[in-house]
């Protein structure tokens, strides 16, 4: 016998059609149905959107130093506070920050969740129009993610013993001043994948626009990987 021919009878007899010359009771009858798994490979795509180009390098454009946002906030904010306790004691207004439609919170290991009212407003608006933008240039549905908002006396001596960078006369005493990461967004869409380059950019136009409206200052950390903005 041909190996053509051995090579045959060993299919069929695998297929269940031939087995010792009757069918094989755990063989698939005719009738039967073979599942057969399908392998769904997600789409890694990365999609490109539209962004306005800015004049020059983010780290050159978003340059306002701490001494320039410190003053602004002393004179918006209130007086530094040494816990959240004392936060929820202010008899000024003071707007609780929560994950929305237009941002989400990170988890806040060293700082807690509010602001003035001004800046929360602040927030918000980047918020709103950096969420319509992306959709309108067919991105589909991410979100800004906060990673910082208003510090304690407590919450900076602690912040200040892991990063050596860590200013004592922090902005971020004052209920003025939030970051907003630029390598970390929420994807609501996950099988729709934009570019991480396009969402900064886009997040960066939308900053610069608010600064040059005279509406707040702005840092381009690199190593923190975020923007440092301070309502004016």
């Amino acid at each position: 016998m041909g190996r053509l021919s051995v090579l045959i009878i060993l299919l069929l007899a695998i297929s269940g059609t031939i087995s010792c010359g009757k069918q094989d009771s755990a063989s698939p009858t005719a009738t039967d149905s073979v599942a057969v798994a399908a392998i769904v490979v997600p789409d890694t795509t990365v999609h490109r959107i539209a962004v306005h180009p800015l004049p020059g390098r983010l780290k050159s454009l978003f340059n306002d130093s701490n001494h320039v946002q410190l003053s602004a906030a002393r004179a918006m904010g209130f007086q530094p506070i040494r816990s959240l306790r004392d936060a929820r004691r202010l008899s000024r207004p003071l707007v609780k920050v929560e994950s929305c439609p237009y941002y989400v919170v990170d988890s806040l290991s060293s700082s807690v969740p509010y602001l003035i009212p001004r800046a929360a407003s602040l927030l918000a608006d980047i918020g709103r129009e950096f969420a319509d933008s992306v959709r309108a240039r067919g991105g589909h549905e991410y979100r800004i993610r906060i990673t910082s908002l208003t510090r304690t006396h407590f919450s900076v001596n602690r912040l200040r013993r892991r990063n050596i960078n860590a200013t004592e006369q922090s902005c971020h005493l004052f209920g003025t001043t939030f970051d907003i990461s630029w390598v970390k967004f929420q994807n609501l869409d996950p099988d729709f994948i934009v570019s991480l380059e396009d969402l900064k950019n886009l997040l960066a136009e939308i900053i610069y626009n608010k600064r040059r409206q005279g509406l707040c200052y702005a840092k381009f950390e690199v190593k923190q990987g975020c923007f440092h903005i301070t309502t004016r």
